[in-house]
């Protein structure tokens, strides 16, 4: 039998509460300074824009201010994968949502496992996607796209996985010949249609938007569950025939490991925020649809929605994991 001295005992005894005693008061000091708040996108994009009007009501529950910090790159996965590397400290959050826990995986090598690596915070928002073209386009239709691809191959511009799925279920499902060139922020994505440099545009209602109402893009057609608000005239694929969908919950995470009370006063903080009146009229002039979920919801919300991204991305040809 190995005999430990009583004094290393009480000694390591101590130690062990003086840690959790120091531990409980910072959760309860807790926010000593800024919060840094990790984007995936550039500055102007559809997340970032959001973030900034979540942002703004953040600050005003937990008294710190919030500082966006752009992460763009890697079809939006930079940004997760800083997130995952940072200290649990309370003082890191960041933008997480279907592409990281749903659709990159299974497409691409990934520097971390979502599921594993982050403590859900809220889900804040859902992006509404659509597909458009430049005004001169001899694209007048979703049918052209498939009819024209035929004869010569179309290109696409989009910054994520996951509101492309539609174009690529459309190739694989209907033998159009199209392929995907991907950018770091939505806006560059949408100026590339604008632009002429490719024929198509797979793009976030926010990013879409002010091309639109300038008159320099074509909607076709919204690729979410739903018509959008500002143009209800405009069907979605599914009501044009093509069963096809891009889902767009945007949320919050901590890296994982964050003290729970930490976690549950900034829970309470996106509760506030997505009830306040401010942010859900920035919300609305953003093209973007407020949905609050807890981050306990939100996980099981993505979890629900796995088997339906692998068929998805199966029958798509996307699945290569």
């Amino acid at each position: 039998m190995i005999r430990i001295p009583a004094l290393k005992v009480l000694a390591a005894a101590a130690g062990a509460c003086l840690f959790g005693a120091l531990a409980a008061h910072a959760a309860d000091d807790w926010p000593r300074k800024e919060i840094t708040l990790i984007n995936n996108y550039p500055p102007g994009s559809a997340t970032e824009l959001t973030a900034r009007a979540i942002a703004r009501s953040i600050e005003k529950t937990i008294g710190k201010p919030v500082i966006i910090k752009a992460v763009p790159g890697g079809a939006g996965q930079l940004g997760p994968a800083e997130l995952a590397r940072s200290a649990p400290d309370g003082y890191t959050i960041g933008l997480v949502g279907s592409s990281s826990y749903l659709t990159a995986p299974h497409m691409m090598d990934m520097p971390f496992d979502a599921w594993k690596s982050f403590d859900l915070i809220a889900q804040a928002a859902e992006l509404r996607y659509g597909v458009g073209v430049r005004k001169d386009s001899p694209i007048k239709s979703v049918q052209d796209i498939i009819d024209q691809s035929k004869k010569k191959r179309l290109t696409y511009s989009s910054t994520s996985p996951n509101n492309v799925l539609p174009l690529f279920q459309m190739a694989k499902l209907n033998g159009a010949n199209l392929r995907w060139v991907t950018f770091a922020g939505g806006a560059e994505s949408v100026l590339q249609a604008v632009g002429g440099h490719v024929d198509l545009t797979l793009q976030s209602a926010t990013e879409m938007k002010p091309q639109i109402d300038a008159g320099n893009l074509r909607l076709l057609a919204s690729t979410s569950p739903e018509r959008w608000p500002d143009y209800p005239d405009v069907p979605t694929l599914r009501e044009l025939g093509f069963d096809y969908i891009s889902f767009g919950p945007m949320g919050y995470a901590f890296p994982k490991g964050v003290d729970p009370k930490v976690r549950d006063r900034m829970e309470k903080a996106f509760e506030i925020a997505l009830k306040d009146p401010e942010v859900l009229d920035q919300l609305k002039k953003l093209g973007v649809a407020p949905s609050y979920r807890t981050g306990a919801e939100f996980y099981d919300h993505m979890k629900k929605m796995e088997p339906l991204f692998i068929q998805i991305l199966t029958e798509a040809g996307m699945k290569t994991r």
